[in-house]
């Protein structure tokens, strides 16, 4: 979770294709939201919260037993914008289902 943001932008570049420019909402949410629905297709419910302190964004599928991935793996992080939530989840549905490419 705690990447660069250089490096988290090439994970989600090698796993997804499309080039995502920073983790700016203003940027590029339109390629991020890309990302959702490329988790959708794979059987991954993505659940999105923004709030004026609280961006969260976490997955859940019936993959190894119930739940989402942050209630198996961790405490639901407060991102800094929602790209970022969309991008770190995205990667960490791939690792949890071994269909994650490294650099």
């Amino acid at each position: 979770m705690n990447l660069s943001e250089d490096k988290l932008l090439k994970l989600v570049y090698k796993n997804f294709g499309g080039t995502l420019s920073s983790l700016e909402d203003t940027a590029d949410l339109p390629h991020a939201w890309q990302l959702v629905e490329m988790l959708a297709e794979k059987g991954w419910r993505i659940d999105i919260m923004l709030g004026q302190e609280l961006i969260n964004v976490d997955d859940l599928k019936f993959h190894k037993g119930p739940g989402t991935i942050f209630a198996q793996y961790g405490p639901r992080p407060n991102f800094s914008s929602t790209m970022e939530g969309i991008c770190k989840t995205a990667l960490i549905a791939l690792q949890t289902t071994e269909e994650l490419q490294t650099l």
